[in-house]
Protein backbone atom coordinates (compact mmCIF):
# COMPACT_ATOMS: atom_id res chain seq x y z
CA UNK A 1 0.00 0.00 0.00
CA UNK A 2 1.30 3.51 -0.87
CA UNK A 3 -0.63 5.72 1.27
CA UNK A 4 -0.87 9.67 -0.24
CA UNK A 5 -2.77 11.34 2.20
CA UNK A 6 -1.46 13.82 5.14
CA UNK A 7 -3.24 15.65 7.22
CA UNK A 8 -0.56 16.85 9.99
CA UNK A 9 1.75 19.23 8.71
CA UNK A 10 2.84 23.18 9.64
CA UNK A 11 3.67 26.39 7.49
CA UNK A 12 5.26 29.39 8.37
CA UNK A 13 1.94 30.52 10.01
CA UNK A 14 3.19 28.90 12.80
CA UNK A 15 6.88 26.98 13.10
CA UNK A 16 7.54 25.64 9.54
CA UNK A 17 9.58 26.42 6.98
CA UNK A 18 7.40 26.23 4.26
CA UNK A 19 4.81 28.35 2.66
CA UNK A 20 1.21 26.78 2.48
CA UNK A 21 2.16 27.37 -0.96
CA UNK A 22 4.93 25.47 -0.81
CA UNK A 23 3.64 22.86 1.34
CA UNK A 24 0.62 22.16 -1.56
CA UNK A 25 2.98 22.12 -4.26
CA UNK A 26 5.48 19.74 -2.97
CA UNK A 27 2.37 17.30 -2.06
CA UNK A 28 0.83 17.58 -5.17
CA UNK A 29 4.35 16.39 -6.89
CA UNK A 30 4.36 13.58 -4.15
CA UNK A 31 0.98 12.27 -5.62
CA UNK A 32 -0.86 12.87 -2.84
CA UNK A 33 -4.59 12.80 -3.17
CA UNK A 34 -5.10 14.14 0.30
CA UNK A 35 -3.82 17.01 2.04
CA UNK A 36 -4.19 18.84 5.08
CA UNK A 37 -2.46 21.74 6.54
CA UNK A 38 -2.50 22.20 10.55
CA UNK A 39 -1.47 25.61 11.49
CA UNK A 40 -0.72 25.43 15.88
CA UNK A 41 -3.48 27.25 17.68
CA UNK A 42 -2.23 30.34 19.88
CA UNK A 43 0.51 29.29 22.33
CA UNK A 44 0.71 32.81 23.85
CA UNK A 45 -0.15 31.76 27.29
CA UNK A 46 3.15 29.32 27.22
CA UNK A 47 5.33 30.98 24.82
CA UNK A 48 4.79 34.84 24.01
CA UNK A 49 4.09 34.95 19.70
CA UNK A 50 3.78 31.15 19.23
CA UNK A 51 0.72 29.76 17.55
CA UNK A 52 -1.55 31.88 15.25
CA UNK A 53 -3.39 34.37 16.66
CA UNK A 54 -7.65 34.71 16.10
CA UNK A 55 -6.48 37.36 13.28
CA UNK A 56 -3.54 35.21 12.19
CA UNK A 57 -5.64 32.12 11.90
CA UNK A 58 -8.24 33.88 9.77
CA UNK A 59 -5.14 35.07 7.23
CA UNK A 60 -4.41 31.60 7.31
CA UNK A 61 -7.90 30.12 6.19
CA UNK A 62 -7.98 32.67 3.49
CA UNK A 63 -4.88 31.46 1.84
CA UNK A 64 -5.87 28.07 2.33
CA UNK A 65 -9.37 28.73 0.62
CA UNK A 66 -7.84 29.93 -2.54
CA UNK A 67 -4.95 27.22 -2.60
CA UNK A 68 -7.90 24.81 -2.24
CA UNK A 69 -9.89 26.52 -5.08
CA UNK A 70 -6.64 26.15 -6.91
CA UNK A 71 -6.26 22.55 -6.89
CA UNK A 72 -9.90 22.00 -6.95
CA UNK A 73 -10.23 18.61 -9.16
CA UNK A 74 -6.23 17.83 -8.61
CA UNK A 75 -5.94 17.27 -4.60
CA UNK A 76 -8.18 17.68 -2.05
CA UNK A 77 -7.25 20.40 0.71
CA UNK A 78 -8.13 20.39 3.85
CA UNK A 79 -7.52 23.23 6.63
CA UNK A 80 -7.08 22.39 10.08
CA UNK A 81 -5.80 23.81 13.33
CA UNK A 82 -3.31 21.56 15.57
CA UNK A 83 -4.82 22.44 19.63
CA UNK A 84 -2.95 22.63 22.66
CA UNK A 85 -4.33 21.12 25.74
CA UNK A 86 -4.00 23.90 27.88
CA UNK A 87 -4.40 26.35 25.14
CA UNK A 88 -7.85 28.10 23.49
CA UNK A 89 -10.25 25.95 21.49
CA UNK A 90 -9.86 27.56 18.16
CA UNK A 91 -11.79 26.39 15.10
CA UNK A 92 -11.01 24.72 11.84
CA UNK A 93 -12.56 22.27 9.84
CA UNK A 94 -10.53 19.57 11.69
CA UNK A 95 -8.51 19.95 15.06
CA UNK A 96 -5.77 17.75 16.38
CA UNK A 97 -5.98 17.38 20.12
CA UNK A 98 -2.22 17.86 21.42
CA UNK A 99 -0.47 18.24 24.73
CA UNK A 100 3.13 20.36 23.73
CA UNK A 101 3.18 21.58 27.85
CA UNK A 102 2.91 21.04 31.35
CA UNK A 103 1.79 23.29 33.94
CA UNK A 104 4.17 22.38 37.05
CA UNK A 105 5.08 24.83 39.99
CA UNK A 106 3.48 27.76 38.84
CA UNK A 107 5.81 26.94 35.40
CA UNK A 108 5.09 26.29 31.79
CA UNK A 109 7.03 23.12 30.63
CA UNK A 110 7.49 22.55 27.03
CA UNK A 111 7.52 18.66 26.60
CA UNK A 112 9.81 18.68 22.99
CA UNK A 113 11.42 21.66 23.19
CA UNK A 114 15.29 20.42 23.37
CA UNK A 115 17.30 17.64 25.54
CA UNK A 116 18.38 20.18 27.81
CA UNK A 117 15.74 22.10 28.74
CA UNK A 118 13.60 18.89 29.34
CA UNK A 119 16.13 17.01 30.99
CA UNK A 120 16.52 20.64 33.60
CA UNK A 121 12.62 20.68 34.03
CA UNK A 122 12.50 17.18 35.18
CA UNK A 123 15.49 17.62 37.21
CA UNK A 124 14.21 20.63 39.10
CA UNK A 125 10.22 20.34 39.26
CA UNK A 126 10.22 16.18 39.26
CA UNK A 127 13.05 15.64 41.71
CA UNK A 128 14.83 13.78 38.65
CA UNK A 129 11.87 11.38 38.86
CA UNK A 130 11.12 10.99 34.55
CA UNK A 131 8.58 8.26 35.57
CA UNK A 132 6.12 11.07 37.91
CA UNK A 133 6.94 13.69 34.83
CA UNK A 134 5.48 10.75 32.29
CA UNK A 135 2.51 10.68 34.53
CA UNK A 136 1.82 14.07 34.66
CA UNK A 137 1.89 14.10 30.93
CA UNK A 138 -0.52 11.34 30.68
CA UNK A 139 -2.58 12.90 33.39
CA UNK A 140 -2.94 15.93 31.70
CA UNK A 141 -3.28 14.14 27.66
CA UNK A 142 -6.14 12.08 28.86
CA UNK A 143 -8.24 15.55 29.54
CA UNK A 144 -7.94 16.19 25.88
CA UNK A 145 -11.44 14.74 25.06
CA UNK A 146 -13.21 17.09 27.95
CA UNK A 147 -11.07 20.49 27.06
CA UNK A 148 -10.99 19.78 23.36
CA UNK A 149 -13.64 19.34 20.80
CA UNK A 150 -10.63 17.83 18.34
CA UNK A 151 -10.66 14.83 15.26
CA UNK A 152 -8.20 12.84 16.34
CA UNK A 153 -5.26 12.23 18.79
CA UNK A 154 -1.64 13.65 17.59
CA UNK A 155 1.67 12.48 18.96
CA UNK A 156 0.65 10.84 22.04
CA UNK A 157 4.17 10.30 23.88
CA UNK A 158 5.61 13.62 22.72
CA UNK A 159 7.48 13.48 25.70
CA UNK A 160 9.46 10.54 24.54
CA UNK A 161 11.09 12.82 22.19
CA UNK A 162 14.72 11.79 24.00
CA UNK A 163 13.68 9.13 25.12
CA UNK A 164 15.71 6.98 21.99
CA UNK A 165 16.92 3.42 23.39
CA UNK A 166 14.97 4.23 27.04
CA UNK A 167 17.61 7.12 27.67
CA UNK A 168 15.32 8.15 30.37
CA UNK A 169 12.65 6.05 30.84
CA UNK A 170 11.60 1.80 30.06
CA UNK A 171 8.64 2.22 28.11
CA UNK A 172 8.04 -1.29 28.90
CA UNK A 173 7.92 -0.56 33.31
CA UNK A 174 4.29 -0.58 34.64
CA UNK A 175 5.06 2.74 35.73
CA UNK A 176 5.05 4.23 32.25
CA UNK A 177 2.36 2.09 31.19
CA UNK A 178 -0.05 2.55 33.58
CA UNK A 179 -0.94 5.77 33.55
CA UNK A 180 -0.21 5.90 29.58
CA UNK A 181 -3.41 2.79 29.00
CA UNK A 182 -5.57 4.53 31.68
CA UNK A 183 -5.05 7.58 28.94
CA UNK A 184 -5.29 5.90 25.67
CA UNK A 185 -8.00 3.90 27.11
CA UNK A 186 -10.21 6.71 27.91
CA UNK A 187 -9.28 8.71 24.99
CA UNK A 188 -10.21 5.58 22.65
CA UNK A 189 -13.41 5.53 24.56
CA UNK A 190 -14.29 8.88 23.76
CA UNK A 191 -14.15 7.46 20.14
CA UNK A 192 -10.90 9.75 19.24
CA UNK A 193 -8.06 8.04 16.57
CA UNK A 194 -4.52 7.76 17.59
CA UNK A 195 -2.29 9.29 15.12
CA UNK A 196 1.08 7.57 13.69
CA UNK A 197 3.48 10.58 13.91
CA UNK A 198 6.74 10.29 11.87
CA UNK A 199 7.69 13.99 12.41
CA UNK A 200 10.73 12.96 15.14
CA UNK A 201 12.06 10.56 12.41
CA UNK A 202 11.98 13.11 9.73
CA UNK A 203 14.13 15.96 12.03
CA UNK A 204 16.23 13.34 13.34
CA UNK A 205 15.33 12.80 16.88
CA UNK A 206 14.08 9.12 16.98
CA UNK A 207 13.83 6.51 14.70
CA UNK A 208 10.40 4.79 14.92
CA UNK A 209 7.00 6.91 15.00
CA UNK A 210 5.25 7.98 17.66
CA UNK A 211 3.34 6.19 19.52
CA UNK A 212 6.03 3.24 20.61
CA UNK A 213 4.88 -0.09 19.26
CA UNK A 214 4.06 -1.36 22.78
CA UNK A 215 1.62 1.14 23.01
CA UNK A 216 0.41 0.62 19.73
CA UNK A 217 -0.50 -3.40 20.11
CA UNK A 218 -2.22 -2.33 23.37
CA UNK A 219 -4.19 0.25 21.37
CA UNK A 220 -5.36 -2.58 18.35
CA UNK A 221 -6.27 -4.79 21.56
CA UNK A 222 -8.91 -1.70 22.77
CA UNK A 223 -10.33 -1.84 19.03
CA UNK A 224 -8.44 1.83 18.26
CA UNK A 225 -7.89 3.25 15.47
CA UNK A 226 -4.78 5.11 13.62
CA UNK A 227 -4.06 7.85 11.30
CA UNK A 228 -0.64 8.09 9.79
CA UNK A 229 0.64 11.35 9.38
CA UNK A 230 4.02 13.40 8.89
CA UNK A 231 3.71 16.41 11.39
CA UNK A 232 5.95 18.02 8.04
CA UNK A 233 7.47 21.34 9.09
CA UNK A 234 9.21 21.17 5.82
CA UNK A 235 7.72 20.60 2.21
CA UNK A 236 10.49 18.14 1.75
CA UNK A 237 9.17 15.74 4.58
CA UNK A 238 5.22 15.44 3.66
CA UNK A 239 4.48 11.75 3.79
CA UNK A 240 7.95 11.01 5.55
CA UNK A 241 8.68 7.38 6.17
CA UNK A 242 5.19 6.62 5.85
CA UNK A 243 6.11 3.12 4.61
CA UNK A 244 7.54 2.39 7.74
CA UNK A 245 4.76 3.85 9.82
CA UNK A 246 2.46 1.15 7.76
CA UNK A 247 5.10 -1.79 8.40
CA UNK A 248 4.93 -0.65 12.08
CA UNK A 249 1.36 -0.61 11.97
CA UNK A 250 0.61 -4.02 10.48
CA UNK A 251 3.44 -5.71 12.77
CA UNK A 252 0.82 -4.22 15.66
CA UNK A 253 -2.10 -5.97 14.47
CA UNK A 254 -4.00 -3.20 12.12
CA UNK A 255 -5.49 -3.79 9.08
CA UNK A 256 -6.85 -0.56 7.83
CA UNK A 257 -5.70 3.08 8.41
CA UNK A 258 -8.23 6.21 9.02
CA UNK A 259 -8.25 9.36 6.87
CA UNK A 260 -10.12 12.35 6.45
CA UNK A 261 -12.60 12.06 4.05
CA UNK A 262 -13.71 15.05 1.11
CA UNK A 263 -17.32 15.11 2.11
CA UNK A 264 -16.58 14.88 5.83
CA UNK A 265 -15.79 12.57 9.28
CA UNK A 266 -13.53 9.77 8.02
CA UNK A 267 -12.80 7.23 5.96
CA UNK A 268 -11.11 3.95 6.15
CA UNK A 269 -8.21 2.24 4.14
CA UNK A 270 -7.38 -0.94 3.92
CA UNK A 271 -3.32 -1.69 4.52
CA UNK A 272 -2.49 -4.11 1.50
Amino acid sequence: MVLRADFHTHTTYCDGKSTPREMVESAYRKGFTDFGISGHADFSFAEPGFGMSDAVLEQYKQELYALREEYRGRMNLYIGIELDCLGPEQKAEYAIGSTHCLFKNGEYVMVDDTEEKSVDAVNRLWNGDWYEYSRDYFELEATICDRLHCDWIGHFDLHTKWNEGYRYLDENADAYLEPALAAMRKLNDAGLPFEINTGAISRGYRTEPYPGKRLLRELYAMGGRIMINSDSHHADHIGFHFDQALQIAAECGFTRVTTLAPGGGFREIPIL
